[in-house]
């Protein structure tokens, strides 16, 4: 465990081992839909007639209209923090709302220009929806050379120099190199240091499996970047297809309503003169 001190002697753990993956499946089939079953027509005209079949209609419209607000309830509560079984201490930790954005690198080491530059505008893109989500604010630092602990699941400058503070390591690796990626997992993405006594994540990291990020659709790679994005901002895996951070890749580029809950009530108060 690496450690580094503030000015009020503050202590930063690292963290280690809680990466949390984006599986790569099939395309998901189809939900068949389903219409309900319209009843014969009634051989009378009378009033009451009429009644009995109006009656149903409206209470299945009721029914309906419930079961929408029980499932948009359920989404909505459909988070949890990513340190909540690993690390309980850290549960709900998260990044400062301050008005300096959080900086973000990439290392694009496996791609050529042309696919570089193309990950690099999806990435900001992803950012950007988790801008409008978090309240968090977040600006592109360009790219460097980060060395990757497939180990340890850490990515740090390949320099030698330290993790720099309110900033976001992201990086492209083949599955040759890894352990952890390989099969059906596309992506890793965790805080890597957190102040315990306020539970501010102050560093994070994801990596993306090269060749999958190279054969995918657009969406798909904005997707896949959004979801890890989720895990950097301290979300867990979520149950609901709704919800980003659902755990099998897709073309879902939407936040759902369990995203923002969940990013929001982790975020902490900016303390600038800390």
């Amino acid at each position: 465990m690496t450690a580094a001190a503030s000015t009020k002697r503050r202590i930063a753990i690292a963290v280690s081992a809680i990466a949390a993956l984006a599986l790569l499946a099939s395309p998901l089939p189809a939900a068949a839909s389903s219409s309900a079953a319209q009843s014969a027509p009634m051989a009378g005209k009378s009033k009451a007639a009429k009644t009995v079949t109006k009656t149903p209609a409206k209470a299945t419209t009721k029914a309906s209209a419930a079961r929408t607000r029980a499932a948009a309830a359920v989404a909505a509560a459909d988070y949890s923090s990513i340190f909540a079984t690993q690390q309980p201490a850290l549960t709900n930790s998260g990044w400062a709302t301050c008005a300096v954005a959080i900086t973000w690198s990439v290392d694009t080491d496996g791609l050529s220009a042309d696919e570089a530059a193309t990950q690099i505008a999806n990435l900001t893109w992803a950012f950007d929806q988790w801008t409008q989500g978090s309240g968090l604010a977040f600006q592109y630092a360009g790219t460097e050379n980060l060395a990757y602990d497939d180990a340890a699941f850490s990515l740090k400058p390949a320099n030698g120099s330290a993790l720099q503070s309110r900033h976001v390591y992201l990086a492209f690796v083949a599955d040759s190199d890894s352990a952890r990626l390989g099969g059906g997992t596309v992506g890793l993405g965790s805080p890597s240091q957190v102040w315990p006594s306020t539970k501010e994540i102050i560093t994070g990291a994801a990596v993306f499996r090269t060749d999958h990020v190279k054969q995918a659709s657009t969406r798909e790679d904005k997707s896949l970047y959004m979801h890890e994005l989720g895990h950097v901002l301290g979300l867990a895996h979520a149950s609901e297809t709704s919800n980003i951070m659902y755990p099998v890749v897709s073309d879902h580029t939407d936040l759902g309503a369990g995203d923002v809950n969940g990013v929001r009530s982790m975020n902490k108060p900016c303390k600038a003169a800390a």
